[in-house]
């Protein structure tokens, strides 16, 4: 139980980290410095504003100098991360695959977070990402195994941009190809799946309610964090669970 704490508390102080390079990234700030500030009267943050969520509550979703509304994205990002980071260690328990998952994750929110901000997926997230998921592919999936899943989930992209002319950005074709290395050939085909199922039903919803045409441009990294993460963590369980589902109709 103790351990559980620690990671999720953990995972809340990285999540606060995360929405830095959420903000700071796509405008190739630094990370560092400045230090963390208010956004909207640049006034320098103290210790006691930057307590993950905490702050949030007690400041009652306002910033202590200005009154500006704090978004609540921020305290958002830090739950997830630090839900994920709990449900990612109670899986694996301490070891490689906790980093793997680690790292993934924070690839996969900041990744979804920045497109959905900005419509794009910095090479800065993708490129590292591939690198370090070929390296701990050693002591995780196999170093064959991740390189053919990046073949394959970002061939399969690359193959849909090529016919769309477009219609699929490098950005979601890397990111693809990150995930696919850290989940392996087997998990990439099931992040495909996954990821196609949910973004064929949300732009589906956009065409019948009006919201969009076939000209529309969809964010496609949202759905393919949330395809990847749910391939990378509970891969088997979602096979089991269909191959299940088709022996009882059989």
């Amino acid at each position: 139980m103790f351990n559980v704490v620690l990671v999720l508390i953990g995972g809340l102080i990285w999540g606060s980290f995360l929405n830095v390079v959420i903000f700071r990234l796509p405008g190739r700030e630094s990370l560092l410095w400045p230090g963390s500030h208010c956004a909207a009267c640049f006034n320098p943050l103290k210790p006691r504003d930057l307590v993950p969520v905490f702050s949030y509550i007690c400041l009652k979703g306002r910033c202590r100098y200005c009154g500006e509304i704090i978004p609540f994205r921020y305290p958002l990002v830090e739950l997830v991360t630090s839900l994920s980071g709990g449900l990612i260690y109670i899986k694996w328990g301490w070891g490689w695959e906790m980093l793997a998952g680690w790292i993934l994750t924070s690839i996969l929110l900041v990744a979804a977070l920045i497109d959905k901000d900005q419509g794009i997926i910095p090479d800065l997230i993708t490129y590292p990402g591939l690198l370090v998921g070929l390296l701990l592919s050693l002591v995780t999936v196999g170093f064959s195994s991740a390189l053919l899943g990046g073949l394959l989930f970002g061939g399969i992209l690359l193959a849909a941009a090529i016919v769309s002319r477009g219609g699929m950005g490098g950005g979601d074709i890397k990111l693809a190809a990150v995930i696919g290395v850290f989940t392996g050939w087997q998990g990439a085909w099931l992040a495909f799946l996954i990821t196609s199922l949910m973004g064929g039903s949300y732009a589906l919803y956009l065409l019948m309610t009006g919201r969009a045409n076939g000209k529309t441009s969809i964010k496609f990294g949202p759905f393919l964090a949330l395809g990847g993460w749910l391939a990378w963590i509970y891969g088997p369980e979602i096979l089991n669970w269909y191959w299940n589902i088709l022996v009882s109709f059989s």
